[in-house]
């Protein structure tokens, strides 16, 4: 196993990428916040209610889920995994062509790149 430190780190990679985490849990909200703090534009993806609201009042860009994913670069689907797969179903027609998406559930962690915003995972 490798491990990785910030020297390691291209921040270049992602300038000027749009980034979406989708789910604003514990997970959600600290990936988002530390994205944020980083200088990277970054968009949650929420349904409307209590976590919109913390996204906002955290001072993030907000959208639903299916909108937030459009022009995505990278997106993290940082939802549990009781509904991890019908997120998965509302965002994949949005996912741009090429876009990285990064899923989290309690036992894996999986990257996938898109060939044409139809990606191949199992959910």
């Amino acid at each position: 196993m490798r491990a990785y430190s910030k020297k390691d780190v291209d921040r270049k990679a992602l300038k000027g990428a749009k980034i979406t985490v989708v789910g604003y849990g514990s997970q959600g909200r600290a990936h988002a916040l530390n994205l944020k703090d980083s200088g990277y534009d970054v968009v949650v993806g929420v349904r409307k209610g209590d976590s919109w609201k913390q996204a906002k009042k955290d001072g993030l860009a907000v959208a639903t889920p299916a909108e937030a994913v459009k022009g995505a670069t990278l997106v993290a689907l940082l939802t549990p995994d009781t509904t991890q797969a019908a997120n998965y179903k509302e965002i994949l027609p949005n996912l741009a062509k090429g876009a990285t998406l990064l899923l989290r559930t309690a036992s894996t962690s999986t990257s996938s790149r898109s060939s044409r915003a139809r990606t191949s995972t199992s959910c």
